[in-house]
């Protein structure tokens, strides 16, 4: 008679519990350690928590990092259905022994050899090299159209200047457009010292090492003040001595300097003759400045921006040579009074001084400040606002002894800068002198220098 019993699937046979329960062994087995099959078969708590071990180890491979102890459900082995050894079965010296002997890490990349080390180092040198080349190169530009606000200052009249002019009470001083040449024509002299200037270039000596170029103090350098009306000749023999190779000297130099010129005035003589002459020296020495601000008391930026652009104008007109830019030199704010103390003017001028330094230094390595103005002070001038020495400033220009002094510490500065310079000179062939004519005029007035 068949017998009827209640299975978790419903009502059946004996015969069916038995292979039921046979299958369900069998399963268990596959999956689990063959060796302690019976102890599965035995205990149903335990064939309970070994089925859902199994069932969890089919949704996520076993951690390969886990020891295989027997202690633990998640480190037993386990066998595949499909006849190959899981994840989980696999060892931890099996699993990267292979990486191992093939050279790759731990995750089966390249491992970090010396050699590997040494190669990326090459590299890194090799760009650092060649990115300091670039930079320095990219060093000796100045990217002028980044500081237009400085040497190009916009502004009403009325607000270039620091204070009143004194011609008038109701003139306001009018300091130039730092940007615009400009001629004067308040004097005929002038003119002709411009024309002198340029004969001079015209017949400047090959191989030109230094070309002054600037205000009073520069004129004085060639033998003459206040646009030729005064002769100097023991500053210009002493010049000579010292930047003229035909007489003993280190360098080959001219002096073309126009006394009371501001920055426009001596953009005009650039533009109008002095350029034209294809001048090449390694090195223009710039003076300008002291008349904008003593004289036509522009404001600090417009000063700077006198002496930038001229700096400028031959930065851009001739690309190889070296540019020194000279600061203010020292003079009394009243050149009647007896006392030597330097006023408010000489504080403002440092300041002046101290700017163009910076940005030299900071933009370009063709150009250079220098500043011996310091030289013609009493006790070199560094404390409080300092003293001219009679000895060696006399009003605006210096004596011949303080001009003597300045020449050679002009020309132990320069040496430094000049050395090793291997631009190959322009040659030029001499003309015939022609004799310079000074007509007679108006100065140019005591103060300017």
């Amino acid at each position: 008679m068949l017998e009827l019993s209640m299975t978790k699937k419903g009502w059946g046979s004996n015969n069916d519990n038995v292979r039921s329960r046979s299958k369900s062994r069998e399963r268990v087995s596959l999956l689990g350690d063959t060796d302690r099959g019976s102890s599965f078969n035995s205990n149903n708590n335990k064939n309970n928590m070994k089925s859902r071990s199994v069932a969890r180890s089919r949704s996520y491979p076993a951690n390969p990092t886990r020891s295989s102890g027997k202690g633990h459900p998640g480190d037993e082995e386990k066998v595949s259905l499909l006849g190959g050894g899981t994840p989980g079965k696999q060892k931890r010296g099996d699993f990267y022994s292979k990486n191992r002997r093939s050279g790759r890490g731990y995750f089966g990349k390249n491992r970090w050899t010396m050699s590997r080390t040494m190669k990326y180092a090459a590299i890194l040198v090799i760009t650092a090299l060649v990115t300091y080349k670039i930079l320095r190169k990219e060093n000796k530009m100045i990217h002028w159209e980044e500081y237009n606000n400085i040497l190009e200052p916009k502004g009403a009249k009325a607000t270039r200047c620091f204070e009143k002019s004194r011609n008038s009470v109701d003139e306001i001083c009018s300091c130039p457009d730092p940007n615009k040449a400009l001629e004067n024509k308040d004097t005929t002299r002038w003119k002709s010292n411009h024309d002198h200037m340029v004969h001079n270039a015209k017949n400047a000596p090959a191989n030109l090492d230094v070309v002054f170029f600037g205000d009073g103090l520069v004129e004085q350098l060639s033998g003459s003040r206040e646009l030729g009306q005064e002769m100097v000749i023991e500053a210009e023999e002493y010049f000579d001595k010292i930047f003229k190779k035909a007489n003993g000297g280190k360098f080959n130099a001219i002096a073309l300097g126009s006394s009371g010129d501001t920055g426009p005035n001596l953009l005009w003589h650039w533009e109008n003759g002095i350029k034209q002459q294809n001048l090449r020296p390694k090195l223009w020495f710039l003076m300008a400045g002291g008349n904008d601000l003593y004289i036509e008391k522009c404001g600090d930026r417009f000063v700077e921006a006198n002496m930038l652009n001229l700096a400028k104008r031959i930065f851009e007109d001739d690309p190889d040579a070296k540019i020194v830019i000279h600061g203010i030199i020292p003079r009394k704010d009243d050149l009647d009074s007896k006392s030597n103390n330097l006023g408010h003017l000489w504080n403002r001028a440092q300041g002046v001084n101290l700017f163009v330094r910076k940005f030299v230094k900071t933009h370009s390595s063709r150009m250079h400040f220098m500043n011996l103005g310091q030289t013609l002070l009493s006790g070199g001038g560094m404390k409080g606002r300092g003293q001219v020495d009679p000895k060696l400033i006399e009003g605006i220009y210096p004596t011949t002894k303080g001009m003597e002094k300045f020449i050679d510490l002009a020309a132990k500065k320069l040496s430094p800068i000049l050395k090793g310079f291997d631009r190959e000179a322009h040659q030029k062939k001499e003309k015939p002198d022609s004799p310079y004519h000074a007509k007679k005029g108006v100065a140019g007035g005591k103060n300017r220098r």
